[in-house]
Parts: C-alpha cells; structure tokens; sequence
C-alpha cells in the first residue's frame, strides 16, 4: 500500500509542476505577443515620410550649424593670422615675401 500511495503522490506532483509550467509558457507567449502587436502598431501608425521628413531637417540643421561653426573659426583664425601680421592682402598675396 505505501507503495501505491508513494507513486499517486510523486504523479500529483509531477502534474501540478506540468500545469505551472504549462501556465507559465502560456502567461509568457501572451505577454509577448501583446509586445509584439503593441510595436508593430505604433511603427504602423507612424508614416514613414514623417521619420524621413524628420530625419531630413535633423540633417539640414546640422549642416547649417556646421557651417555657422566652420564660419567662426575662420573669423577666428583671420583674427590670429592679423595680430601676428600673417594674413594675406587679397591684392597682393606675395608681399609678405617681399618684405624677406
């Protein structure tokens, strides 16, 4: 008799961490398609001549500032280049060798 009572317990066991673990995959697929379905509806929702659009003028912007950037440290090195009397005459761009 223990014997026939010690294998209905270990068989009750072993079908409870089946149903959990049954239960657990199911909780974990449904949690994952709701992700999945929530991500392709937002990409849906978004066009993508919006992100294009977007990431057009990201673009531009960042070019104009490079070139305001690009601007400023010209200013900046001209300004160097006549307190150390480097910069060029645009008439005459040899007459700091005449002056050798």
């Amino acid at each position: 008799m223990l014997d026939g009572e010690f294998a209905g317990v270990v068989n009750f066991e072993a079908l409870i961490i089946a149903i959990a673990v049954v239960a657990g995959l199911v909780l974990v697929s449904i949690a994952v398609c709701c992700c999945y379905c929530c991500y392709c509806r937002r990409r849906s929702r978004s066009r993508p001549d919006e992100e294009e659009e977007q990431l057009a003028r990201k673009r531009e912007e960042r070019r104009l500032q490079s070139l305001q950037r690009k601007h400023e440290r010209k200013l900046k090195h001209d300004e160097i280049r006549k307190k150390y009397g480097l910069l060029q005459d645009s008439d005459n761009p040899y007459s700091r060798f005449e002056n050798e």
